[in-house]
C-alpha cells in the first residue's frame, strides 16, 4: 500500500510544494477507499483543517491525477470519484446506493487481438460493472 510520504515524494520530484493541505488530502484518500468525490474529500479534510478551500481540494486532486498517483473516475453516478489505487482493477458500482468496490481481474482478458483494435493504440482500460449491492438487491426484491 502506498503511503502519504511516498506520494508526497512523487509530488516533490515533480516540483510541487508539500503543504499540510496536500498531505491531508492524500491522507484522506488513503484512509477512505470508498472512491470519494471531491466534496467528500473536502468534508473529511475540513475536520482537521477548517480553513481549507474547495479550490485547494480540487486542485490537489487534479495534480494527483496528473502525476498518476490517483484516478479520476466517471462511474455514471453524476459526480467524479477519486481512487488512490492506480493498479489494474475494475469497479463494481451499485446503481441504488452508489457504493463502489474495487475488484481484481485478469488484464489479459481485455487485450484486443490486432484485427479487432481498429488501429487504436490502447493506453488505458476502464472496467465498470453496474448493478445492485446485496443490501439494495434485497430491498428491491422485497419491494417487488
Amino acid at each position: 500500500m502506498t503511503s502519504v510520504d511516498e506520494i508526497c515524494a512523487q509530488l516533490r520530484e515533480r516540483g510541487y510544494r508539500l503543504t499540510p493541505q496536500r498531505r491531508a488530502i492524500i491522507g484522506a484518500l488513503l484512509q477512505d477507499r470508498s472512491h470519494p468525490t471531491a466534496e467528500q474529500v473536502f468534508v473529511r479534510v475540513r475536520e482537521s483543517l477548517p480553513c481549507i478551500s474547495h479550490a485547494t481540494v480540487y486542485n490537489t486532486l487534479h495534480e494527483l491525477v496528473k502525476i498518476g498517483t490517483a484516478l479520476e473516475l466517471d462511474l455514471g453516478l453524476g459526480e467524479r470519484h477519486y481512487d488512490i489505487n492506480t493498479g489494474d482493477h475494475a469497479h463494481l458500482v451499485c446503481l441504488e446506493c452508489g457504493r463502489v468496490e474495487d475488484i481484481t481481474y485478469d488484464g489479459d482478458c481485455l487485450r484486443l487481438a490486432p484485427e479487432d483494435s481498429h488501429g487504436f493504440q490502447i493506453v488505458e482500460r476502464c472496467v465498470i460493472l453496474r448493478g445492485y449491492c446485496s443490501v439494495c438487491a434485497a430491498l428491491r426484491s422485497e419491494a417487488e
